[in-house]
């Protein structure tokens, strides 16, 4: 009796092996798949922690309060951009630093805020780009065009007396704008401006920000202080004007026999004993706007000695002086160094009160009610004949005390 064979029913060898291939395919197309999901979320990712990095360099614009600007980041804060991405979390050692400037969530430890979604450092030096390369193809965020835009602006501004009158020609020179600004190296430093005769100023080379702004009259040292907002690229059409309460600039100042006048030394006077910047040494103080390092006088020596120059004889006035102040722009080199006011007058020198120099040019003055050398009420004799300047003492021969800038307001 012959037995058939019963075939089984299944897979075969080769059959296996076909299903093994189509599984390893599909296997390979998914893992491709999955891998380009993986990076083009790596990729959004590290797009956004880079938009966090360049706003926490900047600011955020759409920060406000009262419809001002209140975020500027880094920047904003320091005057400057920062060296590395370092300094947004860890402060390198300036006062003005007011971070970290990264959120909260966005720096979980002290380095992953500076890798991107695949573990490389994001590439920043200092510049106006960011950087990152780990998922093989470079993605850039751009912070600016041009650093100028943060850190080189103008802001324009008006000043008046209660009665909205303007300074003109003759009390331009007795207002003084101030504007404080970070200095780019972790501190803070002044700018000062004189208004045109029209009371217009402009405030230049100005970081954005909120800053500090002091409008002075001199003759009085009434001070408004108020705070201006500086945006990138900024041009403010509409200056704002910045009012006195006084009317010292309307009908006589605000009487019928009052005002004041300012001289500047246009000349050599009797003792000229301080080493000039070049030039000769009423030339490097008599700027009406301060120039500070560019041109000045010096003390070398921990011993006094001064500069008396001469000053214009003002115009005449129907009414007698009341006081004559000196006020002076000083600062040291090192640790130690003094300055004080002087005037020349009936043929003797006499000295202010003495001021212990800092290492940022700051003003000084002195004010004198009578005439020293007399005893008695000033008179338009005396001041045609007044010669005023400075006393300076530095450290030693190798660390100086410095003028940048004298002038006399006289009020009557």
């Amino acid at each position: 009796m012959v037995k058939k064979l019963r075939r089984e029913d299944g897979f075969g060898f080769v059959e296996l092996l076909v299903v093994i291939a189509v599984i390893g395919i599909l296997a390979a197309v998914a893992m491709r798949s999955m891998t380009s999901t993986i990076n083009d979320a790596r990729r959004i990712e590290t797009e956004r922690e880079m938009e966090m990095l360049a706003t926490a360099i900047v600011g955020n614009p759409s920060l406000t309060a009262d419809f001002h600007r209140t975020d500027f980041g880094y920047v904003g804060d320091i005057g400057s951009f920062p060296s590395s991405l370092t300094a947004l979390y860890s402060n390198p050692g300036y006062s003005t630093w007011d971070g970290p400037y990264i959120p909260s969530g966005f720096a979980q430890d002290t380095v992953s805020y500076r890798l991107d979604e695949w573990g490389a450092a994001y590439s920043y030096s200092g510049g106006l780009t960011i950087s990152s390369t780990g998922g093989g193809s470079s993605i850039t965020k751009k912070i600016a065009d041009a650093t100028t835009d943060y850190l080189s602006n103008q802001f324009l501004g008006i000043v008046a007396d209660d009665n909205d009158s303007l300074p003109g020609t003759i009390k331009k020179d007795s207002v003084r704008v101030r504007v404080t600004i970070p200095n780019g190296a972790g501190g803070m430093s002044s700018k000062n401006y004189t208004p045109n005769g029209s009371g217009e100023f402009t405030l230049d080379s100005i970081p954005v920000g909120t800053h500090q702004l002091h409008v002075i009259y001199l003759p009085q040292n009434d001070t408004l202080e108020r705070y201006v907002t500086v945006l990138p690229r900024h041009v403010n059409s509409s200056p704002p004007v910045f009012k006195f309460t006084a009317g010292y600039f309307s009908a006589g100042g605000g009487g019928s026999c009052s005002g004041s006048v300012l001289l500047r030394p246009d000349g050599v006077g009797n003792f000229d004993d301080l080493i000039p910047s070049s030039g000769a040494g009423w030339q490097c103080v008599d700027e009406t706007t301060a120039d500070d390092n560019t041109s000045y006088v010096e003390r070398a020596d921990n011993s006094w000695a001064d500069d008396v120059y001469r000053l214009p004889d003002p115009a005449s006035q129907s009414c007698a002086p009341i006081s004559v102040t000196v006020y002076i722009r000083c600062k040291r080199e090192h640790t130690q160094g003094d300055c004080r006011a002087v005037i020349r007058t009936g043929g003797n020198v006499y000295t202010g009160t003495t001021n212990a120099l800092t290492t940022t040019w700051t003003d000084y003055s002195h004010s004198w009610n009578t005439n020293p050398a007399t005893g008695v009420a000033w008179t338009w004799s005396d001041i045609n004949n007044l010669q005023a300047g400075v006393d300076l003492r530095g450290q030693n021969s190798n660390f100086s005390a410095f003028c940048t800038q004298v002038w006399v307001v006289v009020t009557y």
